[in-house]
């Protein structure tokens, strides 16, 4: 019996100038734990999902393990969680105040997903 593929976790899209390559060496180097996005947008995974992290192309670059879920309120995001999505507090709120198209505000509930490289 063959194990079934692993879901894709992808990162980047076509036209992000580079984002996309540089997001996939941090979460490889492990500057990179979690991600985030409204509550409201589809699940990642759960805890103990493995998933494939693949690029805008779907190359494959290694396997992740989802550790937990979190949800926590946008203006209450602080630096140690800034430090595992991979960057400063004030960048995060610099390029993540809107989603699809409209402005998060500070009680935006928020789906935070942890996760670890699986070597």
């Amino acid at each position: 019996m063959s194990t079934p593929p692993l879901r894709p976790y992808r990162i980047g899209w076509f036209g992000d100038e580079g984002l996309g390559d540089r997001l996939i060496a941090a979460i490889l180097a492990g500057r990179k734990t979690a991600t985030a996005s409204p509550s409201y947008d589809p699940e990642e995974g759960k805890p103990g999902d493995l998933m494939s992290l693949v690029d805008k192309s779907g190359k494959r670059h290694g396997t992740l393990r989802v550790t937990h879920v979190e949800l926590r309120r946008f203006g209450d995001f602080d630096e140690p969680l800034a430090d595992k999505l991979g960057a400063a507090l004030s960048d995060i709120r610099a390029l993540t105040s809107f989603a699809n198209s409209r402005p998060i505000g500070p009680e935006e509930e928020m789906r935070v997903t942890h996760f670890e490289v699986v070597r």
